[in-house]
């Protein structure tokens, strides 16, 4: 996979969980417009949409219920992408939201992988499975980071740094939440950490996606500088961000 093909994978994933063509995100401006509901975008929960916004390429793309257009007409329009993340500007977003019973759900900036990429080699013994072995760690929260077990973004692919007796210390799993947009997540054990396993199997998970045709995204919060480390050294850069709103209280 190119990084031209790895970009028009994003955005056409961005284009359906907004609601719109994909064109629409090849614009020299922000854009606002009204949500509406396309298949295969990626839910992570049940609730009506009200407001999701991309930031993408350095421009904003925003789309909302009908009952907040004017406001996303007047006041998001405008907003440079770059610093809606600002708390300031947060703040007002979340005031425009309470009205309506919502408030924001995440503002997360997401990582993509820099191609072409150098194969990463195992650090330690690995053993993958695929979505149809995973059952086993069910209800296990040790792993909760690479798996989830979520109906609406499933679990299809782990790959596990084991130990001398053929136990998993560390995981990097990969959830479909677009068709070829798939989410990285990671675990290691805390008396194996320090030992580079996060960058491996991360490095690992990547370059079995891209080989499947899938393009592994890795998000994490803006103030976990250790996640943001994992994903820089292994091989991802910033490619976009999110934000959604919720329904408060959930």
């Amino acid at each position: 996979m190119t990084h031209t093909e790895m970009e028009a994978v994003v955005r056409a994933q961005l284009a359906l969980d907004l609601g719109c063509r994909p064109e629409v995100l090849d614009g020299p401006d922000n854009a606002v417009m009204e949500w509406r509901e396309l298949p295969g975008r990626r839910r992570y929960d049940t609730h009506p949409v009200l407001l999701d916004i991309a930031l993408w390429k350095g421009r904003l793309f925003a789309a909302c219920a009908s009952a907040l257009l004017p406001w996303a007409e007047e006041w998001l329009r405008p907003r440079a992408a770059e610093w809606l993340f600002l708390p300031k500007y947060l703040r007002q977003i979340d005031a425009a939201l309470a009205p309506l019973g919502y408030e924001i759900g995440d503002a997360t900036r997401f990582f993509l992988p820099k191609l072409p990429t150098q194969a990463a080699a195992p650090l330690f013994p690995v053993r993958w499975y695929e979505y149809d072995q995973l059952e086993p760690f069910r209800g296990d929260l040790r792993w909760d980071g690479p798996l989830a077990f979520n109906p609406l973004y499933p679990d299809m692919l782990v790959v596990a740094a084991l130990d001398g007796q053929s136990r998993p210390i560390a995981m990097a799993g990969a959830s479909r939440d677009g068709a070829r947009l798939w989410q990285a997540g990671i675990t290691v054990l805390p008396e194996y950490r320090g030992r580079g396993l996060g960058v491996n199997l991360t490095a690992l998970l990547r370059d079995e996606l891209l080989r499947r045709d899938v393009v592994p995204f890795y998000g994490t919060a803006e103030s976990h500088i250790v996640s943001q480390n994992v994903a820089a050294k292994a091989g991802f850069y910033p490619g976009f961000a999110y934000l959604h709103a919720k329904p408060k209280g959930t």
